[in-house]
């Protein structure tokens, strides 16, 4: 009997330390979540973010021609995930020029270098002065030849002292290019990569204008608006 009642009285004892530390425990967690808080914020809300590796691997797929939906299959991601990717990638890649000749716009080129896609807007009907002459869709091959164009030939001699004097190691049209504006020896006309603020406005323009004219009418407004952006001093070209 007696040996019951200690038994008891152990386990009664033994009940409120466990009730004790039990409350202990979750005032030390509350107070540890505080803490966290405190020091790191609020946890921010949407999808977690991917790492670089899962990145390169969306956009590698979709470089190979796989729609948004079979790269997400395939990287086991959301399609939404996919866009976002290739729409983030896209936009850091995208390069706005203006190639002018002499004093006046002729061309605004848009292309992607994610996508390998170009598309133009004319600003004159003087085929000489435009970026592709008569062609109106240029293909990112056209675009690359073009850029090319507008540098020193691959094939003139000392080009290796040419590139160094430049602080390149190899021939590259569109680091040549962004150097030199392409301005060549022999004509006037030359390139400007656009601002982000012009690219918006530009972006703004092709959503809203009803037609080619009046997208043609309002770029050049826009250009006039900004001209000491893009516009060389008589001499400079």
């Amino acid at each position: 009997m007696e040996e019951k009642e200690a038994l008891e009285r152990e386990i009664e004892r033994l009940k409120k330390k466990v009730e004790s530390l039990s409350a202990a425990y979750q005032r030390a967690v509350e107070k540890l979540d505080e803490i966290q808080r405190r020091d790191v914020g609020p946890r921010k809300k949407g999808r977690p973010s991917i790492d670089r590796e899962k990145k390169a691997g969306i956009l590698a797929l979709y470089r190979q021609g796989n729609t948004m939906r079979e790269v997400a299959a395939r990287e086991q991601v959301s399609v939404s995930t996919v866009h976002k990717v290739i729409q983030d990638a896209s936009a850091k890649s995208r390069v706005v020029y203006v190639f002018a000749d002499r004093e006046a716009p002729a061309t605004v080129i848009d292309a992607c270098g994610l996508t390998e896609k170009v598309r133009i807007v004319n600003l004159t009907e003087n085929l000489v002065s435009r970026a592709f002459g008569v062609k109106e869709k240029p293909t990112w091959e056209d675009y690359e030849e073009f850029l090319e164009s507008r540098c020193m030939p691959r094939t003139r001699f000392g080009i290796r002292e040419e590139l160094k004097c430049l602080g390149l190691d190899a021939y590259d049209p569109f680091q040549i290019v962004a150097l030199t504006r392409g301005r060549v020896y022999g004509d006037h006309q030359y390139l400007t990569r656009m601002t982000e603020d012009f690219i918006r406005e530009f972006d703004e323009i092709m959503k809203t204008a009803a037609g080619a004219g009046e997208k043609r009418e309002w770029l050049l407004e826009l250009l006039k608006q900004r001209e000491e952006e893009w516009k060389l001093g008589e001499g400079e070209y």
